[in-house]
């Protein structure tokens, strides 16, 4: 019987250390496995052109559709969800290559593949417009998604995006996972410290990451599948459409924590100066991944934008 999503966060450190073992390698988990572990009863599955795509539907309002960064899944936006689903309907996606669905067959794989797969999804659905909200990676295939189909989007909230790629604003998990010593990890998949190690990174109060937390992303990231996809996108020279982010013209929050080592708030005043409709929060004493670290304050933040 699957279990419900609290249960797999109790027990998927033990789970993950007692089957990880007797699966491909010392740390990968079958897909299988990982689905048992990482979804729940609000789990659903859809097919996007070939591909398995995991996915959460909850609430009832305005749509709201969440996307999250660069190797992590869904559960990024837990917290939030719960208090945004009284008043909208809130999709969560699993982006193809990370959490549970599937992975791109194809080697070269750039953000117009994101974006269209997310406008074939949201076709699939059924839904006209939507609010767009993206962190990290998710934010950089937002603001291009926004570009591509603005009349789809009604408000777009930008947080840590990524897209400048500038020498000082690089992503340093894509680094990380591009070093030739990390690819040899495929074989028996990543050790939970070095999972632990890049989580922590993601915050500015590396208390706030428990042992649930670590154990998501150790699990998903060593799922049969998934390695291969985060050095497939790690290796290839990013391409993004910065000289048109001055064209987006939807209502635009940008969000971000001032202690970012992932990617340096720098970056956010660009994003502020290029939008013309747009609107800065900085944390002072926030991370990558705000809506984890803050939750309660960054979930105000964006509800009074969502609601103006």
């Amino acid at each position: 019987m699957r279990r419900y999503i609290s249960d797999a966060f109790l027990s998927a450190g033990i789970y993950v250390y007692s089957t990880a073992g007797r699966s491909y390698g010392n740390h990968i988990l079958t897909r299988e496995q990982a689905e048992e572990l990482f979804s729940s009863y609000k789990s659903k599955f859809i097919d996007i052109n070939g591909l398995r795509v995991h996915y959460r539907d909850e609430g009832e309002g305005e749509v709201l559709i969440l996307l999250h960064g660069f190797g992590a899944s869904l559960h990024t936006w837990e917290q939030w969800t719960k208090e945004l689903t009284k008043q909208y309907r809130v999709i969560r996606i699993d982006i193809p290559g990370f959490g549970l669905s599937d992975s791109p067959a194809r080697r070269n794989v750039n953000v117009s593949f994101f974006t269209k797969f997310l406008y074939d999804f949201v076709n699939e659905l059924g839904i006209a417009q939507h609010h767009l909200v993206g962190n990290s990676f998710g934010g950089w295939m937002a603001w291009e998604y926004a570009l591509k189909y603005p009349e789809r989007v009604g408000k777009l909230v930008l947080i840590a995006a990524a897209g400048y790629f500038t020498k000082d604003t690089q992503v340093k998990a894509v680094d990380f996972a591009a070093k030739s010593f990390f690819k040899k990890l495929l074989v028996k998949g990543v050790p939970r410290f070095i999972i632990k190690t890049m989580v922590q990174n993601a915050f500015a109060d590396k208390k706030k990451v428990n042992d649930f937390m670590v154990n998501r992303y150790y699990g998903l990231a060593n799922r049969e599948g998934n390695l291969a996809s985060i050095i497939k996108f790690a290796t290839q020279t990013p391409v993004a459409s910065v000289d048109k982010i001055k064209d987006i013209q939807h209502p635009t929050l940008i969000m971000w924590g001032k202690k970012d080592r992932v990617i340096h708030y720098v970056d956010a005043l660009k994003y502020k100066h290029d939008i013309p409709n747009s609107r800065l929060v900085v944390y002072e004493s926030v991370g990558h991944v705000p809506m984890e670290e803050l939750p309660e304050e960054t979930l105000k933040d964006l509800q009074m934008f969502l609601e103006e």
